[in-house]
């Protein structure tokens, strides 16, 4: 009876026990869910024994699993343990607003916004919030370091943001830390293969198309994604590091960076998200009237294919008479700019192998700006300023504030920068927070004298065009100016079917298209351009720019037919809408002009010819419209015959479907006109 007694006592004892222990679990774990407003996209984030994760579902799969949160500080604490939730609170938010330029003249914004209050458990009590917003397309998170006794002034050694993937998706991606910057062709391979790669970043499998970036990047290093070793489906947040190594130097107050998780069914339609413009603060510019998307054309392409130098002499490019005949050609043919490389003097010989020595306020022997400038101005055409830093930061800043009173004074509104160099300032990654920095000063020092800028060699965008809308367009990509003379021989084929999938979804891609002559081998045996001369015109639509360049030179346009479609095409629009497409396969996209009610289209295939069946449902019902078409002739090919196209017309509505024969390499442009 005793042993009875006793073995009920120990069956009570063991049941407390593993109640107090289940209750000590609970109290160590939180979970709070915020779901999108569709309830399709939802995060999860979980308090575990004072360290912090979260993880990612989208239609109830899996696509981040659980992934830790928080930061290594130099010399200090861990900010990554011991927390306990202090408070969290949720909110919807529905608006829309109106972009100053842009894919769509209204954006959507809806979203739920949580923000979760974190206070360590020990003597500091350092503080750190993280705010989430779920949208329909995906996840925004970031973190914010609130005024604090305990955490003023602080060095980022290392940010614990994980991506745990739930698949060994397909990736696309390009490598980080090379000295070509982003100026790679993409990659396709497991997800388990990449070892560092920028952002965006897409995966994808059947079900799912996943891409990962950033939003808002203002005064912190640039984010790439390393795969860990002991994970192979788990990306880390490696910050771009300072010289030293340090990777962020931060003051309390601050927020870091949106980090960004789109989602969707397949990737096509990721083309189509916003969340990167509405993670960006509003428009901060009082007066935006002077900012104008437009076409331009210049000085460029005859040197990167080896008519034309760069360098004062006999080979100049960059001389008055030049620059009037493309501002003759620019004045008859609907172009607003005429871009100038090499006015300025520093120019002399290999300038990209020594310190900069440019003067970004005194024209070269031979060109005369002043007079260049009227003369435009009188052809109801302005020049396109430059300025090549050569990776020179000092330099260039000592001269930045002069160097755009200058253009002012001249009736410059609108500058391409450039950056050539595999470091700045001899030291620094293009990516790190010295030169995020040094962008943002150059963007608000350009408004200041109401000057757009395009910018090359630069930072990668993401979003702040909606915030300094200056900022026009930027390369940051493998662009046409390697289908000159690149020793490599120039892109493949698929590569422009690719970038708008990946590239295209930080923003606008200064991709330069409308290469008419093939035939530049003289001087660059080993190039061409690997297209159709109709792809040509297609991407005028497929990769979105507010400044498009007519990149070849002013004689392969003269009266040819098919400039007719550089001519219409806009570049600013009410509405854009991916329709079809196939990562580095094929692209279809539908854009309506802001200014009236025509539609283009623009369709694009890799080095396979296909058929395309394009239903019209985007054109509003009840109109018709004539379709101009500039299509791919009958044995046109990118390598054997590019040039050959065809110009023909039909009559269609919205009911219709439009049937596009793209060869290989080649391409469709489409000019939906309204019948009365």
């Amino acid at each position: 009876m005793q042993l009875v007694k006793l073995y009920i006592k120990l069956l009570f004892i063991s049941a407390f026990s593993l109640m107090s222990l289940l209750a000590q679990a609970q109290s160590n774990s939180e979970t709070i869910e915020v779901l999108s407003p569709n309830g399709q996209v939802k995060v999860s984030f979980l308090l575990e024994h004072g360290s912090i994760y979260y993880q990612v579902g989208f239609k109830n799969m899996p696509i981040i699993n659980k992934s830790s949160l928080g930061f290594e500080l130099l010399d200090k604490p861990q900010l990554a343990q011991n927390f306990k939730i202090v408070a969290s609170e949720q909110t919807q938010v529905n608006q829309s607003w109106q972009a100053v330029w842009g894919e769509n003249a209204q954006v959507e914004n809806n979203y739920t916004q949580a923000i979760i209050r974190l206070a360590q458990q020990d003597q500091l009590s350092r503080q750190l919030n993280i705010h989430f917003r779920v949208f329909n397309d995906g996840v925004g998170f970031r973190y914010e370091f609130p005024q604090q006794p305990n955490l003023t002034s602080f060095a980022i050694s290392k940010e614990l943001t994980q991506f745990a993937m739930a698949e060994n998706y397909t990736a696309w991606w390009i490598p980080a830390y090379r000295d070509q910057r982003y100026e790679y062709q993409y990659l396709k391979s497991a997800l388990s293969s990449i070892d560092y790669a920028h952002t965006p970043l897409l995966m994808q499998n059947k079900k799912v198309a996943v891409a990962i970036h950033e939003a808002a990047l203002v005064d912190y290093a640039s984010m790439t994604l390393k795969l860990l070793t002991d994970n192979h489906k788990t990306l880390e947040a490696d910050l771009v590091p300072w010289a030293n190594g340090v990777k962020v130097y931060a003051q309390a107050p601050m927020s870091t960076p949106w980090r960004t998780i789109q989602v969707a069914d397949s990737a096509v339609q990721l083309i189509n998200s916003n969340l990167i413009l509405n993670l960006n603060e509003e428009n901060k510019l009082q007066d935006v009237s002077w900012i104008e998307p437009s076409k331009y054309m210049g000085i460029w392409w005859e040197m990167h294919i080896g008519q034309k130098s760069w360098s004062p002499g006999p080979m100049q490019g960059a001389t008055t008479e030049r620059a009037k005949q493309y501002i003759d050609f620019a004045a008859k043919h609907n172009i607003k700019g005429v871009l100038v490389e090499g006015w300025n003097k520093g120019w002399e010989g290999n300038w990209w192998e020594r310190k900069p020595t440019f003067i970004f306020d005194q024209a070269v022997d031979g060109f005369d700006l002043a007079q260049v400038s009227q003369y435009a101005q009188e052809k109801g055409v302005e020049l396109v300023g430059h300025h090549e830093t050569a990776a020179g930061i000092a330099h260039y800043e000592a001269q930045m504030e002069q160097a755009f009173a200058y253009y002012q004074k001249h009736g410059i509104r609108s500058v391409k920068m450039g950056y050539v160099g595999t470091r700045v300032d001899g030291g620094e990654w293009h990516h790190g927070q010295f030169m995020v920095r040094h962008f943002n000063k150059l963007i608000k020092t350009a408004a200041k004298y109401q000057i757009m800028v395009n910018a090359h060699e630069t930072i990668k965008d993401t979003g702040l065009r909606r915030t300094y809308p200056n900022m026009m367009t930027r390369e940051c990509v493998r662009g046409m100016e390697y289908n000159g003379g690149s020793p490599d021989g120039g892109n493949l084929p698929n590569h422009t079917v690719i970038i708008p999938f990946t590239r295209g979804l930080s923003g606008p891609t200064d991709f330069t298209p409308g290469i008419f002559n093939f035939a530049y081998q003289e001087k660059r045996p080993n190039n061409r351009v690997p297209t159709t001369l109709a792809k040509q015109l297609a991407l005028y639509v497929t990769i979105y720019s507010p400044q498009q360049m007519a990149a070849d030179l002013p004689e392969n346009y003269q009266d040819h037919p098919a400039f007719q479609f550089i001519y219409d095409v806009p570049t600013d629009w009410r509405k854009s809408i991916a329709l079809a497409g196939d990562v580095g396969e094929y692209l279809v996209v539908a854009r309506q002009d802001k200014h009236s009610e025509q539609w283009f289209l623009g369709a694009t295939s890799n080095e396979d010819a296909r058929n395309l069946s394009v239903q019209l449902d985007f054109l509003p019902k009840g109109q018709k419209f004539k379709a101009v078409i500039y299509a791919d002739g009958a044995n046109a090919h990118w390598q054997h015959n590019p040039a050959a196209y065809q110009i023909t017309s039909q009559q269609v509505t919205a009911k219709s479907n439009l049937s596009l024969q793209l060869a290989a390499g080649g391409g469709a442009a489409v000019q939906f006109i309204p019948v009365n």
